[in-house]
Formats: structure tokens, sequence, C-alpha cells
């Protein structure tokens, strides 16, 4: 595939990945919001000058912007995209309704409305996304089921942390700290995102239950996308035995809830071992690196002695497969306590209903400014973590030398 074709294939994919996942969050505000009575004045897919808009019997302005890296719903009374109150246009609001006595006038306006409506509407967007990632991950194993190895253990590798901990060849690990385990791919995810961190393991060795506590080292190594990064290795390798597991509705959907639970809890703990100082801040990527992965499963690479014969639509599986796991990751970041983000909404609400009154608009701004900031440099820190996943520092420490 020539650089051109795979550069096009490349944004094309992202596009797409990125734009459902934004397209969902904002439309579980926008519907919880019309459900409840709220006033929305714009919905918008992507920031800047509209490219595309056009106006519902609602009063609502769909568009289309110029720069498709976000999204937001607008509600009447806000003064932007972050539900920020128009304070002005608010004082006159209440000094019109005041000298007028028309209670009528407020309603649908946000921050007029009973607070745990505007807590309904503000959860709607993460909630909606996590919904979304069950969505997709139940109707993929309703059709193709689920195909894993086993965790029974195949081979154990000589100085290995697992040969230290005492694991033997026909071991069968049925929990790792807790958590009941099946599928060696799990196993796996398990290890890497505990790199020098104590695994608590129940193993199965014949009639015998064992506890064996291991601590996997940090490898580096090439990750699914052929570039190299860090992660927890235990050195063991599972038997070639191939399980498939066949659901109904029913079973899709509790299994689709639970990978999905399982993928909020994967992340938690890796924010929770960044905060610990355990945790691996390389493997926090940005806007890059995720262009770089849809590029990676929507176009596959562009070196071309690389074979890959998939076909357009298992492309787009893929695609879809990665929107959810992607769905589930922007729910949680904004459900993060950090004014602007939705879970800082939140807080706020949360202060409201125990103050019985709003945080002072002072404050408000503050917060506002000061999580601004956050997400500012948290979005330059994971582009840093890009440049260096992509060695472009290096690149250009060897142009100069």
């Amino acid at each position: 595939m020539s650089i051109f074709l795979f550069s096009i294939a490349s944004v094309l994919s992202f596009l797409f990945v990125f734009t459902t996942i934004v397209f969902v969050h904002e439309m579980g505000h926008f519907l919880a919001a019309r459900v409840l009575g709220f006033k929305v004045e714009t919905f918008s897919i992507g920031f800047g000058k509209p490219l595309l808009r056009w106006m519902d019997r609602y009063g609502t302005q769909w568009q289309i912007a110029r720069l498709p890296l976000g999204g937001f719903v607008k509600f009447a009374g806000d003064s932007g995209a972050a539900s920020v109150p128009d304070t002005e246009a608010l004082k006159e609001l209440k000094q019109g309704i005041t000298e007028n006595s028309n209670a009528g006038s407020v309603d649908g306006i946000f921050h007029f409305m009973p607070l745990w409506r505007r807590a309904v509407v503000v959860a709607a967007g993460p909630v909606m996304n996590f919904l979304f990632a069950i969505v997709i991950f139940a109707s993929f194993l309703l059709v193709s089921g689920k195909t894993y190895r086993t965790t029974t253990i195949g081979a154990v590798i000589a100085q290995s942390p697992a040969e230290r901990a005492g694991f033997q060849v026909g071991d069968v690990i049925m929990d790792a700290n807790g958590e009941k385990v099946e599928s060696f791919r799990r196993l796996v995810t398990i290890v890497s995102i505990s790199a020098n961190d104590p695994i608590d393991f129940t193993v199965k060795r014949g009639q015998q239950i064992l506890s064996i506590t291991a601590a996997p080292e940090t490898v580096n190594e090439k990750d699914p996308f052929g570039r190299m990064a860090n992660r927890g290795f235990l050195g063991i390798r599972s038997i070639d035995q191939i399980l498939k597991k066949q659901y109904n509705l029913g079973g899709a959907v509790v299994e689709g809830g639970k990978m999905t639970q399982t993928a909020i809890v994967d992340q938690i703990a890796f924010v929770g071992r960044l905060f610990r100082g355990k945790g691996n801040s390389e493997m926090l990527g940005g806007p890059l690196r995720i262009f770089y992965i849809a590029g990676q499963v929507g176009a596959g690479s562009m070196d071309t002695e690389v074979q890959d014969n998939r076909t357009f639509t298992q492309r787009i599986i893929g695609l879809i497969w990665l929107a959810g796991f992607l769905s589930v990751a922007i729910g949680l970041i904004n459900l993060a306590p950090v004014p602007m983000l939705d879970g800082g909404h939140l807080v706020f609400y949360a202060y409201e209903a125990i103050a019985g009154g709003p945080l002072p608009e002072r404050l408000q701004i503050i917060g506002f400014k000061l999580g601004f900031s956050a997400v500012i440099c948290l979005l330059a820190f994971a582009t840093f973590n890009d440049l260096r996943y992509f060695n472009v520092f290096g690149f250009f420490g060897r142009l100069v030398s």
C-alpha cells in the first residue's frame, strides 16, 4: 500500500472510530435532556465553524464542524460547549422573571432545572458510552461466540518469575488477585498491566488447590501494533487447547456487560498504579496513538512485506471492536472529577445537594479554569508519550548528531 493511500485510509479509520464514540457520548446527553424537558440549542460533532448544519422541529441546531476532534451539546443558558453558565444572561432572565412573575419562562433552561435532572443529563453521556460498549461486545458474542485458550500451563520459561514462584507444567490457573480467569488472553492482560506488582494466583495442581504469589518483571517487547513497549512478563505459555463458547441473546448481553466492567476495572487499576508510582506512564497514550492504532486496524501496515488479506468487512468489524474499547475509556475519562468534564459537573452538583445551594460563581470559574489547565496538561503529557512511542525524539536526535 502506498504512503498516500495508507494515510487516507488511516485518517478515515480514525474519524470513523472517534466520531462514532463522540456521537454516542453526546447523544446520551441529548436524549436524557430531551426526555427530561431541557431545551437543547446545539448538537455539534466537531468544533469551530460549521460545515453542515440544519434545524430540527424542536429548535435544536445540528451541525458538523471543521475540527472533528470532539463534540458538544449546548443547552439553553450555557455560555459555551462546556456547560458553563452564561451568568449575565441568567441574571437578566431572573430579573425579568421577578418583574413579570412569569415562572414559565425558565422552563427548559439548564441551570434552572431541578438538580437531579441536571445530574442525570450530565451522567447520561458516559453511561451511553458504557452501554454502547456492551452492545458491541454482546453483538460480536451473539454472532461469533468466544474462542479462547484455557489457562492450563503448557510451558514454564527457565529463570522466569513463574519458575521462581513455583509454577509447573499442567497447573491450571483459576484466579488472579481474586478475579476468576478462564482464558489465557485475560491472564496475559492482567500480567501485562501488573509489572513488578505481586499477583496472588489460585492454582489447581492435580487434586490440590494451591496459592502462588508471583511478581511479573518488566520487559520491553513489540506490542500488537509493532511498536516497542514495556509490559509485565511472567514466563508461562498455555497449552494448544482452544475452546469455543456460544451465547444466546441473554448470555451475550451478560457477558458483554462483564467485558465492559472488566475494561473499566482495568483502566481504573492502571490509573491507581500510576498514582502509586508503580505504573508505566508511557502506556498513557493520546490522539496520535489512537490515530496510529485505528490506522493499523483499518488500513493495515504500511510495510509492503507484511501480508494483510483482510476484507473490507473484516476491517470495519475490527474498527467497531476498537470503538467498543475506546468508548469505555472515553466514558471513564469524562467521569474524572475535573471541572469542564462530566465528573467535575457532578462534583459541583454533589456540593449543591449537600450545601443546599450552588458553589459560589467565583469558585466555579476558578474550577473551570483549573480543569481546563488540567485537561491541556494531560493532553500534552499524552502527546509527549506518543512522540516517545514513535521514537520521534530519537529520530531528530540522530538527524542532529
